[in-house]
């Protein structure tokens, strides 16, 4: 069975099948329909409660809910593949975390992705949170639209898509 190995911490390397980083890599890509299909549900929910003053306790609310959900299951996801992948390229050793950052594919997955997506997890957060708080139903929806929808802006400009240069297939 093959290994993806040196991690290192604390002198233990941890070691994890091939496989199971495969499996977990492509579960993370297809994963990414469904947060982006909840994702867009949620926004026009949104929209739709803060143009037609709807109440925010419905389908709006809950949609903010399960996208919240599905996002933080994406970025666990991210963070354990984040892990291993950094983790087998430069031994998280400043030394050769520089040298590392010469290869472009490894900076846009260890940074450039990384940090954008994290980025739209956080607005979203915001705008689920902001949602929650407002005083009216239509400024709950304006609120949870806005910062949701940047949220997914943010996701379909750093998602490797397979026309970009450094693009992974579709699944």
């Amino acid at each position: 069975m093959n290994t993806i190995t040196s991690v290192v911490i604390a002198g233990q390397s941890l070691t994890m099948p091939e496989e199971l980083y495969s499996f977990v890599l492509q579960f993370h890509s297809g994963f990414r329909y469904i947060i982006l299909i909840i994702l867009l549900v949620a926004i026009v929910y949104a929209y739709r409660a803060w143009r037609n003053n709807l109440k925010y306790e419905g389908a709006a609310k809950r949609l903010g809910m399960f996208t919240i959900i599905a996002v933080d299951i994406q970025l666990l996801l991210g963070l354990f593949l984040e892990f291993f992948f950094v983790g087998s390229q430069t031994s998280f050793t400043l030394n050769k975390l520089g040298n590392a950052l010469s290869n472009p594919e490894f900076r846009y997955f260890a940074i450039d992705h990384t940090i954008s997506m994290l980025i739209a997890i956080i607005l979203i957060h915001i705008g689920y949170a902001k949602a929650k708080r407002a005083v009216t139903s239509q400024s709950a929806g304006k609120k949870q639209f806005i910062w949701m929808l940047v949220g997914l802006i943010i996701i379909l400009a750093t998602i490797p898509w397979p026309f970009m240069p450094l693009g992974r297939d579709l699944f």
